[in-house]
């Protein structure tokens, strides 16, 4: 049985963002991020954007072939960009390309690897759209060198128990084969949670409470088990400045090689999501350290699965993340590292806010 989690917008209660940046902003001076969140003040307080705001999530919502259509031709201009400024299909790969994406409809970033990696092999995995998924949009003549798999992700077993053979599990024929994974997926407020029982207001408030945050922390856990050694992942997250963005990038920072972060400009430019971008991730070196990771991540998604005082699962909250690193540890050791990786993305989004709210005739 299939429920929608439909509900109204609200911004993600896990964080109060405002003191994030605001903690961040006490230990080190950012000019950009003090512009960029007195401007993000003025937009919030615009009643006349609500409006805008609300016809946006409409479209999201109930997308039509021509919107899918779009979102497919701007991912694949974002994949552009994205890899122009950091890379990621400059490395010399032995043979073909393997790569997986994950939370991958309508299939833009699919297209522009396979467009260009004559050689390369894909596997995607996209939420069907029976139970609210997007409509995937790749191109026919890309088809023989792709795999799709779909199905909801949140439906794999990652708890610490060893089931391997269980069809539950992650595949394990799909454990350190790709030397390229993208984490793309994100919220779906039209998300049909499967029930076994018809389910009560109080199952659907805790199914509610508990999908934003297994739905990222299963992605970085399918990252870490599918990248092979010394390959690249690519996550998309949101407010690098804030819980938990910040200690999944300091995860990303000390299991690869070389991290950047970029936010392309063609893609949801006045908003907040960026991308990361690991490379040469679980080399030998840090193997210890990945186990201890993710040990704790499939800790806290058995937690946020089937915790809470229900037993139905529960909403990530601070401290979840503390065995990755503290708040404090943040504050005291990373700051220089996070101020320095946020620069760019914060100054992306407050040009383009700035833009957008000017076209809007506020100032």
């Amino acid at each position: 049985m299939l429920r929608t989690l439909e509900y109204e917008y609200t911004p993600h209660t896990v964080d109060n963002r405002p003191t994030a940046a605001a903690a961040l902003l006490e230990r080190r001076h950012v000019q950009v991020l003090a512009d960029l969140n007195e401007l993000k003040r003025k937009g919030w307080s615009e009643e006349s954007l609500h409006g805008h705001f609300s016809r946006q999530r409409n479209i999201a919502d109930r997308p039509n072939h021509q919107t899918e259509k779009f979102w497919f031709g701007m991912m694949k201009k974002g994949m552009e960009e994205l890899d122009a400024a950091t890379g990621i299909l400059s490395s010399n790969h032995r043979g073909q390309l393997h790569f997986l994406d994950v939370c991958c409809a309508p299939g833009g970033f699919s297209s522009y690897v396979l467009g260009r990696k004559p050689l390369a092999r894909g596997v995607g995995i996209s939420l069907p759209v029976s139970s609210g998924g997007h409509g995937f949009k790749l191109e026919p003549y890309f088809r023989s060198r792709y795999d799709l798999i779909e199905k909801d992700i949140l439906e794999y077993d990652h708890a610490l128990h060893d089931l391997s053979d269980s069809p539950a599990r992650f595949p394990e024929t799909m454990a350190q084969r790709f030397d390229l994974v993208i984490v793309d997926g994100h919220a779906l407020r039209t998300y049909l949670a499967p029930f076994p029982y018809e389910p009560s207001a109080d199952d659907l408030e805790s199914a509610h409470h508990s999908y934003r945050g297994r739905l990222i922390i299963s992605q970085l856990i399918i990252a870490l088990e599918a990248v092979r050694p010394g390959g690249t992942i690519v996550m998309r997250l949101s407010h690098i400045e804030s819980f938990p963005a910040t200690p999944i990038l300091y995860l990303l920072d000390m299991l690869s090689d070389t991290l950047v972060v970029h936010k392309p400009r063609s893609m949801h430019a006045y908003r907040a999501t960026f991308y990361v971008v690991a490379k040469g991730v679980a080399p030998a070196r840090v193997a210890g350290q990945q186990a201890h990771y993710l040990a704790g991540l499939r800790r806290l998604w058995a937690e946020l699965s089937c915790g809470g005082s229900s037993g139905r699962g529960r909403q990530m909250v601070h401290g979840d993340l503390d065995f990755i690193v503290t708040t404090s540890q943040i504050l005291d050791s990373y700051v220089d590292r996070l101020v320095e990786l946020g620069r760019e993305v914060w100054q992306t989004q407050l040009d383009a806010l700035r833009t957008f709210l000017e076209r809007k005739g506020i100032r």
